[in-house]
This record gives C-alpha cells, sequence and structure tokens, in this order.
C-alpha cells in the first residue's frame, strides 16, 4: 500500500478505569510516538457510565494532548456499545479497538499497521495466554469458543480478542449492522474481508480489577451463541422427538407392567415421563422465548447508547455525533 497521509483513530472503550488510565495512555503515547510522520493520529476514549473518576481522568488528559477525543455514557451500555460508540465517531481510514487496562499491548500497534499496508482490511489479534488467569476462566473460554464455532455458520476463532484494526471500508461495513444484540467478534468475521491473525500473550492488568465477572461473561456468551447459532433451536426440536420416543418406551412398559402385576412401577414410569416431557416444552419454549425477546429489542429499535458528554470535538463532528447517538 502506497504510503500516502492516512489518519489512524484508536478507540479506547474505559469503565471504571481511573487507576489504570494515567498508565495506559502513558504508554500508548510512547508508542504512537514511533510512528511515521505520514499518520494523523486521533485517540477516542469511551467511557461506558463508569461511577469514579474516569470521567474526570479523560477530561485531564484531553486538556493535555490534542489528539483525544472521548464520549461519555449516561449510564453503563456495555463494553460491545461503548465499542460501537468509539467506531461511529472514529474519523480515520484506519481503526484500532483497544481496551484501555493494558492487556491488549500498545506496542502490537505498527505489527498492526505494517499489516493493513500489506493489503489486509482486518488484523485481529488471537490472545494465545493470559497471564495470571486460572486455569477455570480459560477452560471456559476455551470451551465456549470451540462449541460456539461448532454451532455456528460463521467460524469464531477461540481466543479471538476485541483488540483489532479494521479498515475505513471495513468499518462502514460493520457499522451498517444495525444489531442490538452485539458480539462484534462474530459480526467482524461475518463481513468476510481479507483477514490476518497476529498472536499476543496479555499481561496481567496494570492497575484496577476485572469489570468481566461471571453475570457480563454469561450474557456475553449468550449474545455470540444466539447471535450467530440457530442450533438451540434445533436442539429444543431433536429433545422434543426424544421426549416422544421415551414417551412410547413409558407407555409399553405401563402397559407390559400393567399384565406382570406391578402398578406401583407404572405409575412410576408415567411419573417420570410426564417429568421428561414438561421438561422438554419447557426448555423448547425457554429457547424461543429468548429469540423472540431478541427481536423485541429488534423491533424497539432503541439506540445501542445515549452520549451524556463529548470532549473537544468540532461542531460538525458533534453533530454527526449526536446523530449517530439519536
Amino acid at each position: 500500500m502506497a504510503k500516502q497521509p492516512f489518519t489512524l483513530s484508536i478507540v479506547c472503550p474505559a469503565f471504571n478505569e481511573e487507576t489504570v488510565l494515567p498508565l495506559f495512555h502513558a504508554e500508548l503515547s510512547r508508542v504512537l510516538a514511533a510512528i511515521p510522520a505520514d499518520c494523523n493520529i486521533e485517540v477516542v476514549y469511551v467511557d461506558d457510565g463508569s461511577r469514579d473518576r474516569t470521567l474526570a481522568v479523560l477530561r485531564d488528559l484531553a486538556a493535555g494532548d490534542d489528539r483525544i477525543r472521548f464520549l461519555s455514557f449516561s449510564r453503563n451500555f456495555g463494553h460491545q456499545a461503548a465499542l460501537t460508540a468509539g467506531l461511529e465517531a472514529a474519523r480515520g481510514d484506519v481503526v484500532i479497538m483497544m481496551d484501555s487496562d493494558l492487556q491488549h499491548p500498545p506496542n502490537l500497534i505498527p505489527t498492526l499497521l505494517q499489516h493493513w499496508r500489506c493489503g489486509h482490511e482486518v488484523v485481529v489479534t488471537i490472545r494465545d495466554e493470559t497471564k495470571g488467569a486460572g486455569w477455570l476462566e480459560r477452560s471456559l473460554s476455551r470451551s465456549f469458543y470451540t462449541l460456539l464455532s461448532r454451532l455456528s455458520d460463521t467460524e469464531i476463532r477461540p481466543a479471538a480478542a476485541d483488540f483489532r484494526l479494521m479498515s475505513r471500508r471495513a468499518v462502514d461495513a460493520l457499522l451498517s449492522m444495525h444489531e442490538s444484540h452485539r458480539f462484534l467478534r462474530g459480526m467482524v468475521q461475518w463481513l468476510g474481508f481479507p483477514t490476518i491473525e497476529v498472536h499476543y500473550t496479555a499481561p496481567p492488568r496494570a492497575a484496577g480489577v476485572s469489570k468481566y465477572n461471571l453475570r457480563r461473561k454469561a450474557r456475553f456468551a449468550l449474545d455470540g451463541l444466539f447471535s450467530f447459532s440457530k442450533a438451540p433451536l434445533r436442539l429444543s426440536t431433536w429433545i422434543g422427538v426424544l421426549a416422544i420416543i421415551l414417551g412410547c418406551i413409558v407407555c409399553g412398559s405401563a402397559i407390559l407392567g400393567r399384565t406382570s402385576g406391578q402398578p406401583d412401577a407404572v405409575a412410576k414410569l408415567l411419573l417420570g415421563s410426564c417429568y421428561l416431557l414438561f421438561g422438554a416444552v419447557l426448555g423448547a419454549v425457554g429457547v424461543l422465548g429468548e429469540y423472540i425477546g431478541r427481536i423485541y429489542d429488534q423491533v424497539r429499535a432503541r439506540p445501542a447508547y445515549v452520549v451524556k458528554e463529548f470532549g473537544p470535538v468540532p461542531p460538525a463532528d458533534r453533530r454527526a455525533n449526536q446523530r449517530a447517538a439519536a
């Protein structure tokens, strides 16, 4: 790719990261200082409704660095909404998404840019290891992505992170997908642009604690499963078929038990068959309800986020961002 001037946007969501943000921005600035002069740089921070001093820290950082722009949500809308808001606000010819907790190493940015210069529209990062992560967390993550890859029509790479580079064309295509429940790792893969992988080892957090508790991880996993797979619906169908087969077996056993004079065994078999049947029905209704609920969310067409404050943004861009958030 020709070395023509271009703009690089770096999108960084933050939620209750007051302690690590100064460390992250210092490391990011150190890496960006080595970027060639043909690159104009902007850093777009997104405060995801933090309850600590994250917004105040962003104001201070923006006052000392004219490359910084920031958005602050009215409440916590979630990591995927924060990334989406940053992408909508980004003006760059190429955009890099990364977390602001230093577990996405800024020193990989030159490598990502080099792959983009070679013609790759999307550069995804694969986390080989997270230092300090427990075996249970690693096992659950691997199991989820393995299951999702097998159930989904779209290949989802295990250990793929939301740390990635995208060309402007890829970003615009991604933003044309107006999904309420956003699973960006799958959405980017679905686009089908030329992609290359970069592997890395995630260091431990430099400060603060992870905000991805078990409840958030479970909700994120469900978004990925129900957004990119119809397998739960098919599974409920097969459970229904299995319940019918078991019911036939139970009825046959009941007839045989009655002829052999075992009324208690017959009653137990009938009771067990009722439990199986009701469980299969309720499970199928629950899966169907999950899909219907997501359709309802999509039909309501509520915005993915609400911005309460913009950082130092030119008036024209401010109007564009307000339209994006509306």
